[in-house]
């Protein structure tokens, strides 16, 4: 089984399954090329409404027939899937749909806990896809609480502090790049995107193969060639040969001091045990993070 942990939810699938689009509030897994699950979600304030969902859904999808199903009318595992995440606090509303010759089914949750609205359609190629999507569904988690979130995608895990939010991310052959958000006053305000503002931002990547990138070089030239080349040489800290780390003061002035826009940063690179890759973490921007904290992300961090 595979886990996918994104912006505060999480699934676990089959290991065939595999995400072929992927948006800051969304992902859709296919598996041989068919599409096999779609989620979709967003936090809420106030009541939810199924029937208002529906009927957005409907509007937004004019061809496909969509009807909502009584938890008795469903198939046992789906039944049995829905009583478990019940169980947890939210709630669950089911619903089927149809076009043409393809059909499928799906649900509604609301975590009237955190707020957490989501939207989650499974496509079935027949009657006998019904108990693997049910299952996927049992394994829907929320992690908007707690003092840590856990994100994995694409072959990569790690953990971040709950007060950061998703900005940016990239998956590309040879590099992949995730980056959070916190912005100095410790909240992310609705009205300012994450990444704008003084704060602090925080980065995984992913570089590969390892092999060839330090074929003619070594691990600490590689970073200041392609990591930050301004960063100061001074700040490195001693360590093994297969890792590099940095921290300290990268800006500053005595407006600066006044104003409280220095910039801090701390990183670390690595090579893998397996995987053949680079990882690096790095914190950088007007808050100084703890030196625990970032050990604990870091340790966090991994190909999987």
């Amino acid at each position: 089984m595979t886990e996918f942990r994104w912006n505060r939810v999480g699934l676990t699938t089959p290991t065939t399954w595999e995400p072929s689009a992927l948006e800051r509030d969304g992902f859709l897994l296919e598996c041989e090329g068919q599409p096999v699950c779609e989620l979709k979600w967003r936090t809420i304030q106030g009541r939810f409404s199924f029937e208002k969902h529906i009927k957005k859904l409907s509007k937004g999808h004019k061809n496909v027939a969509i009807h909502a199903v009584d938890i008795q009318d469903a198939p046992e595992p789906w039944r049995n899937s829905v009583s478990t995440i019940e169980q947890s606090g939210m709630e669950v509303h089911s619903f089927i749909w149809s076009l043409h010759n393809l059909k499928g089914m799906g649900a509604a949750l609301h975590n009237p806990a955190t707020g957490l609205a989501v939207l989650i359609q499974f496509f079935l190629a027949s009657d006998s896809s019904t108990p693997t999507a049910s299952t996927v569904l049992a394994s829907f988690k929320d992690f908007s609480t707690g003092k840590s979130t856990p994100w994995a995608m694409f072959g990569l895990e790690g953990r971040v502090p709950t007060s950061f939010v998703l900005n940016t991310f990239s998956f590309k052959p040879g590099h992949y790049s995730v980056l959070y958000w916190l912005p100095k006053s410790g909240k992310q305000s609705d009205r300012t995107p994450p990444g704008k503002g003084p704060g602090v931002a925080l980065s995984f990547e992913r570089f590969a193969p390892a092999s060839v990138l330090l074929k003619e070089t070594n691990l600490i030239e590689w970073s200041h060639s392609n990591l930050d080349p301004t960063l100061p040489k001074q700040l490195l800290t001693d360590t093994p040969a297969n890792e590099v780390a940095w921290q300290g003061v990268t800006k500053s002035s005595m407006l600066r001091n006044m104003l409280g826009r220095s910039v801090y940063e701390q990183g670390r690179v690595w090579m893998t045990d397996t995987g053949n890759a680079i990882l690096c973490v790095r914190a950088y921007g007007h808050l100084d993070m703890p030196q625990a904290t970032f050990q604990t992300i870091c340790e966090s961090y991994a190909v999987v």
